[in-house]
């Protein structure tokens, strides 16, 4: 079984982000998992907080991303970036130096918005910072939903095509997966 976390950089209740994400770990392929974290509690990262013992919403995860074998980032475009709490996630996924839980990690990234350009802008930020880190983000075709907010049915992501590359992408991660192990 290949485990993979997925974790929405979207901290709203009614989120299409993490829907989407929702939607992926009902229809997730045979022999794949996709747990979708819970990172509402994630404090703004402080260095003073980093220390043991971390925030109870930190160290359940990091320990989810330690024991995961990839890793789907969905996040929301904000003002033509990467929301803030997605780089707070990232950032307490990026400590502690020499043991991070991103490093090494293959990563498909994912990004939403409710305009035409599907968070492109965010996409690129959160490439690089992830690849800064020393984690692995998914090369090649960039997954990015345009109109996301017009894309369920009964809180379900219901765009087949979106949905068929995101599947093309998923197996292109597990691929990578596969490599490096």
């Amino acid at each position: 079984m290949t485990k993979l976390i997925a974790i929405s950089g979207a901290l709203r209740k009614a989120s299409h982000t993490t829907a989407l994400l929702r939607t992926l770990a009902k229809t997730a392929p045979d022999g794949v998992e996709i747990e979708v974290a819970n990172v509402v509690d994630v404090p703004v990262y402080n260095q003073d907080l980093d220390v043991e013992p971390n925030p109870a919403s930190v160290e359940t995860l990091r320990a989810q991303v330690n024991a995961a074998d990839g890793i789907i980032i969905a996040s929301p475009e904000y003002n033509y970036a990467m929301p803030g709490s997605t780089k707070n996630i990232i950032d307490w996924l990026s400590r502690p130096y020499g043991k991070a839980a991103l490093v090494g990690k293959p990563v498909l990234i994912i990004t939403t918005s409710p305009g035409s350009t599907g968070g492109v802008r965010a996409q690129s930020q959160i490439r690089g910072t992830l690849a800064a880190i020393g984690a692995h983000p998914l090369g090649g075709a960039e997954v990015v939903i345009a109109g996301i907010d017009k894309k369920f049915v009964d809180g379900d992501f219901a765009d087949e095509t979106n949905l068929k590359f995101i599947q093309s992408s998923l197996d292109r991660l597990l691929a990578e997966i596969k490599i490096r192990s």
